[in-house]
């Protein structure tokens, strides 16, 4: 009899632990198997938000100081340029060109366009491109809660009048 109790003790331990491992097994591929929520990616795109580009020969404490002194520069600069080419006796109103700064701070034309429809001489383009080629780098912009640098794109309107 007591052998009898012993076989069915070693009978009932060992299926237990098959049931055990079972359960194991059942429980893990349950898990691996169920949907996981991805973690969402942040917003990496630049906003009014946060720390725009800044050009390093302008004031740096107030960011309009710093834009409207780097659009009077660019200005000021594409205006001679203009002058010893003669392009301001063209009949080009506004070009709007959209620049951007990358994340090293690098500026870069992207396009043009103008107000009048007619065609834009490509001495304008070149002038334009050699200017911008000539101005130093901008310090990049970065987002404010992750402080990483963005591109940022804008688009200049460049006065073109006699």
């Amino acid at each position: 009899m007591a052998a009898i109790k012993k076989q069915g003790f070693i009978f009932y331990f060992y299926t237990m632990k098959f049931w055990w491992v079972f359960l194991l097994a059942l429980l893990f591929c349950i898990g691996c198997t169920s949907p996981k929520t991805k973690p969402k990616a942040p917003n990496v795109n630049w906003s009014e938000m946060d720390e725009p580009p800044l050009y390093p020969d302008c004031p740096k404490d107030n960011t309009k100081e710093n834009w409207s002194c780097f659009t009077q520069i660019i200005q000021n600069k594409l205006n001679k340029k203009f002058a010893s080419n003669r392009i301001s006796d063209i009949e080009l109103d506004t070009l709007y060109v959209t620049l951007k700064v990358d994340t090293i701070g690098q500026l870069s034309i992207m396009g043009y366009s103008n107000t009048k429809q007619g065609s834009i001489p490509l001495l304008v383009f070149s002038s334009v491109e050699e200017v911008v080629a000539s101005l130093p780098r901008f310090q990049p912009a970065f987002k404010t809660n992750l402080e990483i640098p963005v591109e940022v794109h804008w688009t200049l309107p460049v006065a073109i009048s006699k």
